[in-house]
């Protein structure tokens, strides 16, 4: 086929045949932008973990051979014992031991805890770790997460410390992980907390009755009268995470003792619901 064009249908092209074409309005490309929450999902269940089949190789187990340690001082295995002398520290031939279990928080917390020579250790990447039989809290330092909650991790405990009644793992070696993620069990909780509520997760429903405070702590009231303190990880709360007095929430985490007080940790939004 032959294209004829003339010099005006030529020019018509090299200006735009269709005509002159104004700029498109682009109002209704666009949605005005609204705020929206991160949504962090948790799979929470009221099923208690099937493992371990012997209850001889948990962590109650394994916690009730090396806990209580004398204050101030750090228990390792035989083959761990430090040798500095502004150190206290003992040597447990229960130890190492190792143990396996779900990750119920985040391994971001922050604590503080009394280090050598009247000094203070900082731990950024702190977590708990629970099976079918107990749970406990795991200093860490790192600030770099290499799994997250709901995963299943296999770990060699070789360190261990009582702060003021809180059993904590102190030095410890990630052996196995299963990033799952695996639904994470968590218990109502009816009465006040104590120690035996210490690393295992707990679920509360109740209705804030005061503001949060610096810290991320503020206290929920169930309906049968029981006070719970719940801490606000301070990352989220820089997020605005929060609630007004008044509002009615149930909240899922584990239990920490410190400073000679009970709360339930929040690390990510996901475990909080606002009824």
């Amino acid at each position: 086929m032959v294209l004829r064009c003339t010099m005006g249908a030529l020019a018509g092209l090299l200006l735009g045949c269709s005509g002159d074409r104004n700029p498109e309005d682009p109002t209704n490309w666009y949605a005005e932008a609204q705020p929206q929450d991160v949504e962090e999902y948790i799979s929470f269940t009221d099923e208690n973990y099937s493992f371990p089949t012997d209850p001889n190789d948990g962590i109650a187990a394994k916690a009730q051979s090396v806990f209580p340690v004398d204050q101030w001082s750090t228990a390792f295995g035989p083959d761990d014992d430090w040798s500095d002398n502004d150190c206290d520290s003992s040597v447990d031939a229960d130890l190492p031991f190792e143990i396996e279990g779900i990750v119920t928080l985040h391994p971001r917390w922050y604590f503080k805890s009394h280090g050598c020579d009247d000094g203070d250790e900082k731990f950024y990447g702190s977590f708990f770790i629970q099976d079918g039989t107990g749970g406990l809290f795991v200093l860490g330092d790192s600030k770099v997460a290499h799994f997250d909650m709901g995963a299943k991790v296999r770990m060699r405990v070789r360190g261990v410390r009582t702060l003021y009644d809180l059993n904590v793992i102190y030095a410890h070696d990630i052996l196995e992980i299963d990033h799952g993620p695996h639904p994470i069990y968590s218990e109502q909780a009816t009465e006040a907390l104590d120690l035996e509520d210490v690393g295992l997760v707990k679920s509360v429903t109740g209705t804030v009755i005061t503001g949060q405070d610096t810290f991320g702590e503020f206290q929920i009231e169930t309906d049968t009268g029981v006070k719970f303190s719940i801490n606000i990880d301070a990352d989220l709360a820089r997020r605005g995470f929060g609630f007004d007095p008044g509002t009615r929430i149930n909240v899922r985490g584990p239990v920490l003792y410190s400073y000679s007080a009970f709360g339930i940790l929040v690390i990510k939004s996901g475990q909080v619901t606002v009824q």
